[in-house]
């Protein structure tokens, strides 16, 4: 498959190097594609493996991931081009925090959650036709990628309205070593898994871990 991921930070990359090792052709979206480091990474991944602006990763994937910092979200939608997201299974990877860093506690500050989400709002500033599905926004990049664990596999929370999109994600997520999937229904849902990412900062805060992960645990 043709994958669009909108932006280039740790989590992009990392998403970008496990799609590409089984199998796909990434296009990583970006204000600035010619950066040196990020043209390493594309050197690096090889061929299928490609550097554009947001527009040209937005033309290019048959599926899209969002993975920008909340606060140039939207921006990023707008130079990507919207139309460019008709008819197609996008995955919001974001959390609404308003980027000021932990507080005493590790505690992270979301912008919105109680009457809407990140994922929620990507969904209505894009055509009704794109499919929004949230995942991969409780976990930090370093265990994205076959996540591994002494307990057992650790569960990823998705939520979207359109179902054929969601059995499109589990399978990428399958593909990329999440095997415990939880369907928590609608986009809406998205306010209840977002908090999920406070908690993970705040334990690897406190505890000076980024390999942790959440379980759901079912008898």
């Amino acid at each position: 498959m043709k994958i669009g991921i909108l932006g280039s930070g740790p989590v992009g990359l990392t998403l970008g190097k496990g799609l590409i090792q089984t199998g796909h052709q990434v296009t990583i979206g970006t204000r600035n594609p010619s950066r040196e480091a990020l043209q390493q990474w594309i050197k690096k991944q090889g061929k299928q493996a490609m550097a554009g602006t947001f527009r040209q990763a937005a033309e290019f994937g048959e599926l899209l991931l969002i993975c920008t910092s909340w606060a140039g979200t939207k921006k990023a939608i707008e130079a990507a081009g919207i139309w460019n997201f008709k008819s197609k299974t996008v995955v919001d990877v974001t959390n609404p925090l308003d980027g000021k860093g932990p507080d005493e506690n590790g505690r992270l500050t979301l912008t919105i959650g109680h009457t809407n989400s990140a994922g929620e709002q990507i969904q209505a500033w894009l055509p009704p036709d794109a499919n929004v599905v949230k995942a991969l926004s409780c976990i930090g990049h370093e265990k994205m990628l076959l996540p591994d664990f002494k307990e057992g596999a650790p569960t990823m929370f998705i939520a979207g309205n359109n179902n054929d999109a969601k059995r499109e994600v589990v399978n990428l997520l399958h593909q990329i070593g999440w095997h415990d999937v939880a369907d928590m229904g609608k986009i809406e849902m998205s306010r209840s898994i977002e908090p999920l990412s406070i908690l993970w900062s705040a334990w690897g805060f406190l505890n000076d871990s980024s390999g942790h992960a959440f379980k759901l645990l079912k008898r």
